[in-house]
């Protein structure tokens, strides 16, 4: 019997012993062990196999590219707040994956100053007449791709119609850089129907692996950056809705009204001039 005792308790020892070695293990393998190369977007896997080894490189390249650039980092970082909870929404409610976020970060690093050669601009980087075909109006006085929310919504239906036509989210992504027509002609070109195995100009090979580098980077930020360091995270400021009449002279009706021509502009970017041809108009000014 005391054999039998001395045994169990041996036993007993040697089990606990082994469990806990086994959690130490499991515990720092989990905070040291890389999982960089195990990546998804948008419900995808990236393949890092041996057919696509380039794939390490090229995701290594635009993580190092962020990681080495903390002061971009922040400022994307701290504009969260402004965008990322409304385009989140429009997203879920669209049914779309949520990591298309990140594609407005790498066309505009969430900028409102962002813009290009090609007269794209905004969160999105719409171009004037790719805007004009979803339906946002784009003239001298008024430019609706400034207006984020209907940029979102734009945005959106394009993602929506190119996943309608080719049933795969990372080309759908890819064709918002390069366009459906031209993407869809690489894939008939080159008989490969996965973005992985095209070959495409140097931006849209990239694009891909910019967006997945931005998901691992932001969704992972203090394992990459020191945000205690960062201050606080911008927030929405306090509006309202008023209406604006027919004005030539935006300023003077401002200053009139106990508002400023500043707050009218930056509170209503879609407002491309100092003056209002339309008989009626909402404007969000800053609560008093």
């Amino acid at each position: 019997m005391k054999r039998t005792n001395k045994i169990i308790f041996w036993l007993s020892i040697i089990f606990w012993i082994t469990a806990i070695w086994i959690c130490q293990y499991a515990f720092w393998w989990s905070i040291f062990s890389n999982n960089t190369y195990s990546q998804n977007i948008a419900w995808e896997e990236i393949p890092f196999d041996k057919t696509h080894h380039f794939n390490i490189e090229r995701y290594d390249k635009e993580l190092t590219l962020y990681k080495g650039d903390a002061a971009q980092a922040e400022l994307i970082w701290k504009r969260f707040p402004l965008y990322k909870p409304m385009i989140d929404k429009k997203l879920k409610d669209a049914g779309l994956p949520s990591d298309l976020f990140y594609l407005a970060i790498v066309e505009s690093a969430l900028k409102e100053t962002a813009g290009s050669s090609a007269w794209a601009v905004w969160i999105w980087q719409f171009m004037p007449a790719t805007a004009k075909s979803y339906g946002l109006r784009v003239d001298d006085n008024i430019d609706e791709r400034y207006n984020v929310e209907k940029e979102t919504d734009a945005a959106i239906a394009y993602l929506k119609k190119a996943y309608d036509k080719f049933w795969n989210w990372t080309l759908a992504m890819a064709s918002f850089n390069r366009g459906m027509n031209w993407i869809a002609n690489d894939m008939n070109s080159q008989y490969q129907d996965s973005f992985y195995d095209l070959w495409l100009n140097t931006e849209t090979s990239r694009y891909i692996f910019r967006i997945a580098a931005s998901k691992e980077v932001f969704g992972n930020i203090t394992r990459y950056f020191d945000t205690s360091k960062w201050w606080n995270q911008y927030t929405i400021p306090e509006t309202k809705e008023i209406t604006i009449w027919k004005t030539d002279n935006l300023a003077v009706w401002a200053a009139s009204q106990w508002y400023t021509y500043a707050e009218i502009r930056y509170l209503n970017p879609r407002i491309r001039k100092n003056a209002l041809p339309e008989w009626e108009r909402k404007v969000k000014v800053y609560k008093r």
